[in-house]
């Protein structure tokens, strides 16, 4: 297992349950790589509230199945982080500097503080945030 932790932003984990996505199999291999104990897994604790309303807004999926799949994230056991006051400052300080929402900067920061790899399907993101050090678009590291 590498010692540096992943960091899946939601646009990674939406594609676990959403499977006809676009590049849902990279996404999937990232969870099985996990499961398989080949990487460390760490969630910003906004994670569960982004995936559960992302979630929430899919017409198809009943309210349990919403709850199921938050619950699977659990389940699975990653580290989660918390909002520390070190990763919200710096949340701000991304946010600000690459002008992206303190939501998305969470996760960067998270990664940054964790000395690891935020993987994203969001392009816009990876344009954003310059460094690119500590973020990956997904579908281009497996």
């Amino acid at each position: 297992m590498t010692t540096e932790p992943i960091v899946l932003d939601t646009s990674v984990l939406i594609k676990w349950f959403r499977q006809e996505e676009v590049l849902a199999a990279d996404a999937l291999r990232w969870r099985d790589r996990y499961l398989q104990g080949e990487v460390n897994v760490a969630l910003p604790a906004l994670s569960a509230y982004e995936l559960a309303n992302v979630l929430r807004y899919k017409n198809e999926l009943t309210t349990a199945q919403v709850q199921l799949a938050v619950q699977s994230l659990y389940d699975m056991a990653f580290q989660w982080v918390p909002p520390t006051e070190e990763i919200i400052s710096r949340s701000i300080e991304v946010a600000r500097s690459c002008n992206i929402t303190v939501y998305d900067a969470a996760f960067v920061a998270t990664a940054e503080a964790m000395h690891g790899v935020l993987i994203t399907a969001d392009e816009r993101l990876c344009r954003q945030v310059p460094d690119s050090r500590h973020i990956q678009l997904l579908g281009s590291q497996i």
